[in-house]
Order: C-alpha cells, then sequence, then structure tokens
C-alpha cells in the first residue's frame, strides 16, 4: 500500500477501534432488518397527443421538503435540515414535434437522481424512457433518503431510505412535467421556436483535483488550459498561468424556449460544482444555479419565465467560493446569470420546426458483461470517505485522503480496509457489497434541433468529458453537451490515468479504472443504434437498502437551540461572519399536519408606505430563512421562525417601518398571523433578542 500515513497514533486508534465497537451492533441489527424493495411494474407506452407543429411547454414545482432530514450530497460530512433559506424546485420542459416525437428535461435541485425515481416517474407517465432525462443541479443542501441502491443512501449524515419524501419527489416531479405538457397544448395556436446560444462563462471554475488533471497527457492537459485561457479565464491574484484556476471548461450554452416571440423558458448548460455554501449550512437551499435561476426567472416579472440547470462534466469542477457561505452563492450565482443574459443579446437564427430524435439503453454492470465487460464490481476507495475539498468529512483527519493506492492491477484500496482494524473489516463486506451498488448504467443520446445531448448517471471529469464528446464527435459530428447527473447516480467517472491517483474523485469512481472508456463507448453504441421508440417497458426491482430504525422529519431532530439561528452563519452572516443577530425575527405555530404543507407555506415582509402597506420582500427570493425551531416540546405542533437578512440592507431605507406576514394555510378560511412593526438596524440590546411580538395584520395592496 503506497501512503505517506502509516495510522493514526495509537490513542487515536484506540478511540477509533471504540467508536465503531459502538457503532457496530447498530449497523449490523439495522442491515438485518430487512431490505426495501422499489418495484416499478411493466407498462405500455402511452402515445403522444397529436400535432401538426413544433410544441414547447414550460413549468416549475416547489419539492422542499420538511425539515428532518439528512442533507444530500455531503455523506457523512454533511448536517441534518432545520429549514429553508431557498426554495427547491423541479422545472420541467416538454418539446414535441410535428411528427409526434417528444423529449423532455426536467432539472432538479437535488444532489442526484436515482434509476428508482426516474423509472417510477416514467411508468405514472407512460413515457418512453428514451425520450425523458432528469438531472440533478447538484446542489449539496437537498435532501437526502430517497435513493433506490443502498451506498447511496449513505449520500446524508444518516443511512435510510424515506417512502414519503421518495413519493413526494416523484408527484412533484410528474406534477412539473404534466403542467409543461399541458401548457404546451393549451397554447397550440402560437407558434413556438428554439434559439441555441454558445458562449462561456469565465471566472467561476476551479480544478480541484489539479493533481490527478496533470496525470493526463500532455496534450490534452494543454488544450484543455490553452481553451481556457482564450475563453477569459484569468487568475485571482492576477497573472498569466494559474493552472488550479483555468484547467477547467467555462463553456455556456443556453436553449431559449419561445412562444408567440416571447421568451418562456431557459436551459442553461454548464459544468460547476454547486458548492458555493458550506457543508456546515443546515438550511435546504439550491445553491449558485439556483440563485442564478431565480435571477433569470425574475428579470421580466411581467413576462414569467422558467430556468432550468444542466450540469455538465462537473466532477473535477468546484466554484471560485472564498468563505463558502451566502455570499459567494450570491457573487458566483450572479456571474452565472449575468453571463447567461450576455448570451441573450447575442443574434442567432430560431428553430422554428427543430426535429426531434432520441435513443437511450441501460447496461448490466453488476456482473460486468458484454458491453460492460471492461469494468470491474463495483466500490468506494479510501478517499471517497475523507470527502472532496468543498466539505472533508472527519475521516479526513484519520487518514481516508487522496493518495492511498494499493499494489495490484487497481490502485483502489477498499475504504474501510484502512489502518487493518477488524471491526472496519466485518463491516467491509456488509456495507461494501456490490449488490449496493447500482446495477446498471443506462445512456441518453438525444437532439433537439442543433442541440445535440448525451445523459450519463455521473460526476464526470473534464478530460474524461473531453473524450466522450471527441468519441461522440467522431461518429456523429456535430458537438454534444454532457447533462450529468442524469437518470441514474453511479459516482463520478474519471479518466484512466486520473484513477491512479485516488483523490476523492477516482476513489468514487466506482466500476474502475476503465469506467470513463466504457461510458464513452456505451454512448457511441446508443448514438449509432437504430432502435424504434420504446411501445412497452418490462418491469424493473430497486433495492434501497436496509430498513433503519428511526423515521427522517421533523420529529427525529426538532430540538430547541438556545439561539434559534444558531450555527447559521453561512446564510445570515454579519460584518465578522458569525450570526447576525439585529436580523428582525418572528415565530408562530401549526400543526403538525403542515409538514409537507411547504409550498403553501408564504412568508411575506410588508412595507408601510404613505399610501398604505406594500410587499416589500417574499421568502421566495435569498431574504428570508424558515426555520424549524421546536418540534419536540408539543408533538402537535411546530414552533417556526422566519428571519429577514436582506443581503443589501444598506440600500433600504431603515426608517421604514416593516412587519412579518405569516399566511395560515392550515385554516378555512385563510388568515395570516402578523408580528408588530419594526425598523431595521436596531441596537442589540441582548442575545437572542426576544422574537417580534404577534398582533393583527393590516390590510395591505400587493402592487
Amino acid at each position: 500500500m503506497n501512503t505517506t500515513r502509516t495510522g493514526p497514533a495509537p490513542a487515536v486508534a484506540a478511540g477509533m477501534k471504540l467508536l465503531y465497537l459502538l457503532a457496530l451492533p447498530l449497523l449490523i441489527a439495522a442491515w438485518g432488518c430487512g431490505t426495501i424493495k422499489i418495484p416499478v411494474p411493466h407498462y405500455d407506452v402511452a402515445p403522444p397527443d397529436p400535432s401538426t407543429a413544433f410544441l414547447a411547454g414550460v413549468a416549475r414545482v416547489d419539492i422542499t421538503p420538511p425539515p428532518g432530514f439528512p442533507l444530500g450530497g455531503h455523506s457523512i460530512g454533511g448536517r441534518m435540515a432545520r429549514g429553508y433559506w431557498t426554495r427547491l424546485y423541479a422545472r420541467a420542459f416538454y418539446f414535441q414535434d410535428a411528427g409526434g416525437r417528444r423529449l423532455i428535461l426536467v432539472s432538479c435541485d437535488l444532489f442526484a437522481i436515482p434509476a428508482g425515481l426516474f423509472a417510477q416517474v416514467a411508468e405514472e407517465l407512460q413515457l418512453p424512457p428514451e425520450s425523458l432525462i432528469i438531472s440533478a443541479t447538484h446542489t449539496h443542501h437537498g435532501p437526502a433518503g430517497y435513493m433506490s441502491s443502498a451506498v447511496f443512501n449513505f449520500g446524508g449524515l444518516l443511512p435510510g431510505y424515506n417512502f414519503e419524501l421518495a413519493k413526494w419527489l416523484k408527484e412533484g416531479i410528474e406534477e412539473a412535467i404534466n403542467s409543461a405538457r399541458t401548457s404546451a397544448f393549451q397554447s397550440r395556436a402560437k407558434n413556438f421556436g428554439i434559439v441555441l446560444r454558445t458562449g462561456f462563462a469565465p471566472n467561476l471554475q476551479r480544478n480541484r483535483a489539479i493533481d490527478a488533471f496533470y496525470l493526463n497527457d500532455v496534450n490534452e492537459t494543454a488544450a484543455v488550459l490553452r481553451a481556457s485561457k482564450a475563453a477569459g479565464m484569468t487568475c485571482p491574484g492576477g497573472g498569466g498561468e494559474c493552472p488550479r484556476y483555468q484547467a477547467a471548461d467555462p463553456t455556456l450554452r443556453v436553449l431559449e424556449v419561445l412562444r408567440g416571440g416571447e421568451r418562456i423558458g431557459l436551459l442553461v448548460f454548464y459544468a460547476i460544482h454547486n458548492t458555493a455554501m458550506s457543508h456546515d449550512c443546515t438550511l435546504y437551499q439550491s445553491d449558485l444555479s439556483g440563485y442564478a435561476m431565480h435571477l433569470l426567472e425574475e428579470a421580466k416579472p411581467d413576462n414569467p419565465v422558467v430556468a432550468g440547470f444542466f450540469n455538465g462534466a462537473e466532477g473535477d469542477i468546484s466554484p471560485r467560493w472564498t468563505y463558502q457561505d451566502r455570499g459567494d452563492v450570491v457573487r458566483l450565482g450572479g456571474q452565472l446569470a449575468d453571463a447567461v443574459k450576455v448570451l441573450l443579446n447575442k443574434t442567432e437564427d430560431t428553430q422554428p420546426n427543430p426535429v426531434i430524435s432520441a435513443a437511450r439503453e441501460e447496461f448490466t454492470a453488476v456482473p460486468p458483461t458484454g458491453p460492460t465487460r471492461e469494468l470491474i464490481l463495483p466500490g468506494s476507495g479510501v478517499g471517497e470517505l475523507g470527502g472532496a475539498e468543498d466539505g472533508r468529512t472527519v475521516m479526513y483527519a484519520y487518514g481516508w485522503h487522496g493518495g492511498v493506492t494499493g499494489g495490484g492491477a487497481d490502485p483502489k484500496v477498499p475504504a474501510l480496509s484502512l489502518h487493518n482494524l477488524a471491526l472496519l473489516k466485518i463491516l467491509q463486506p456488509i456495507i461494501g457489497a456490490p449488490k449496493n451498488y447500482p446495477r446498471t448504467i443506462p445512456v441518453s443520446i438525444a437532439s433537439l434541433g442543433t442541440l445535440s445531448l448525451a445523459a450519463i448517471p455521473t460526476e464526470m471529469t473534464t478530460v474524461q468529458g473531453l473524450h466522450i464528446r471527441q468519441a461522440l464527435q467522431n461518429v456523429k459530428g456535430g458537438q454534444y453537451t454532457v447533462v450529468g447527473l442524469a437518470n441514474e447516480y453511479i459516482g463520478y467517472t474519471t479518466t484512466e490515468a486520473e484513477y491512479k491517483a485516488q483523490n476523492y474523485e477516482g476513489a468514487s469512481t466506482m466500476y474502475g479504472k476503465k469506467q470513463g472508456k466504457v461510458i464513452g463507448d456505451l454512448l457511441v453504441r446508443v448514438a449509432k443504434s437504430n432502435d424504434p421508440p420504446s411501445l412497452s417497458v418490462k418491469e424493473a426491482k430497486f433495492d434501497a437498502g436496509a430498513k433503519w430504525p428511526y423515521h427522517f422529519g421533523p420529529q427525529l431532530f426538532g430540538e430547541r437551540y438556545n439561539l434559534p439561528y444558531e450555527d447559521l452563519e453561512p446564510v445570515m452572516p454579519d460584518a465578522g461572519h458569525r450570526p447576525d443577530d439585529s436580523a428582525p425575527r418572528f415565530e408562530w405555530k401549526e400543526p403538525k399536519e403542515t409538514d409537507w404543507d411547504t409550498r403553501r407555506r408564504v412568508v411575506r415582509i410588508l412595507r408601510q408606505d404613505p399610501d398604505g402597506w406594500k410587499l416589500a420582500d417574499g421568502d421566495r427570493g435569498v431574504n428570508i430563512l424558515t426555520v424549524l425551531v421546536d418540534s419536540k416540546s408539543d408533538s402537535s405542533q411546530r414552533l417556526w421562525t422566519a428571519i429577514w437578512a436582506p443581503s443589501t440592507r444598506e440600500h433600504l431605507d431603515r426608517a421604514a417601518h416593516h412587519v412579518f406576514w405569516v399566511e395560515k394555510f392550515w385554516v378555512e378560511p385563510k388568515s395570516a398571523v402578523c408580528s408588530e412593526a419594526f425598523q431595521l438596524g436596531g441596537p442589540v440590546t441582548t442575545v437572542p433578542m426576544a422574537p417580534l411580538k404577534t398582533v393583527a395584520c393590516p390590510s395591505w395592496s400587493g402592487k
């Protein structure tokens, strides 16, 4: 084993042994509580409704779940959700050409899309699988606990699968697709069209695995750096050479959807990890891509737009964050939105009658066979447990880091084999069994007019993404756009050269050093196929892993903090990057039956103007935090608090009077609960400041 670490000190090793001794009975007992099966029945594909012209529709549905779920993306380095800062959405784009061929693209503010969820949505809507691409934006502050393979239900702080959450996400995605389709057919009398624009969004990215990047062929690394610099990628401190900040692909593609000559949708394709926010954040939030889409959607209030983000080959690409807090999310998301707006000013021809094509195939990977025979049985490496640099886990300090390699044909060292601890050796075959990993690899090829897409179920590195685009271009011509994290999740995919480093990305390349080559071969195979459209889809069954002895939700993690906003400095920092004690705060109670009514919970800020109370702010933006304070003191109720922390407070009128306005959606007829009037910038006389008192609500106008 090649590593600079020989093992923890004896005292540390003894502590680790005690920790795992205590944890072992729970793990083995839980793994023995039975497994969760997700069956998806056989179905016949429903034919499309007839149309004689190109149609397009868009929709957005709130999929924010209640608190009490682990946050997905940082695995054991993540936190439990206490509420939400920004909403999580499923954004659907429905296209149907004059020949009845369909393509449906869905962008979800989640860390990943499991195959089970994809299959359930396709079955419920009776869609041909090749016509559907559901991808995750890869925010690391959506929920975990809905994956359809056991290993990725360890995607959050606590493992487990939750049926309520999976059903909530499934129904939200289905609603978005149905609404997008309805909007297309209801407006069929109008002319539709698309406009594809290509440009760059420089200086948002950096390569977080730069040592592995340089293991690639020198001609490839030079080509990436040369193209990056030509696209405007510069060094933060000046100067012309900074590979860590230039070993990235800043290509930005934007598909504009038009109805009657007016913009109704934007599909944004770009490669970047959604990790501008720290893993210490305990609120749901959609990160920099979500903020960028919010800005694009709100750019013209009189002409609503749905803007969806589709991630690319971002496996080794992090954002250029500074503090990993709200400021970075707003700054980087703003830069991305600005880059999109620049592209929208670029004149390109409208495609009024684009033709759609789509092909898809699932390939067996466990065990490897036929086209996947170069793979190995899946497993996680040592470096995976330590986490990436955007969110290290506690394991990183104990030796679970990049560079730990073995001497065999495959350099990966199984994750729990480090330090030769007997207890971990017992867990390795239980948790790391190949049956706990995804058993098939689905890939899709689709085109919409001049836009060509390669949808893959993985986080691919920059150079490996370049490999598959070149392979597709060689056989099909044209430029392909990679859509990662789509239709399933199998972890990361590095090049064979990068795999040797066994950094986090290589250790998370589950199926071995040939995984990137195999995925490229599968895509080429599908691109060259002439299979007819699916008429029926066979049944499927997924194994989501063990039943754990707890149930996620507000009842699991709802204890009161001494400070209701304790540890929320990533989303409400003061000038010293500590929690802002001066932020106004209001509390109210709801019955526990409202836990899953997130969509109907509305918090507004009203301002008193000379002509009456007017709407000043709302919780669909970035200025209001909605936090669960207490669900334990009275199990029949939930105590919530809303915190107003506007990011541009210096531009607000501090003399103006404001109130919190919270809709009481759980009673009929609907009413509201409101705070007493307050002014921004008042003195902090104690910590925490008492929440504002409840008073009668004023009449107000939304104009």
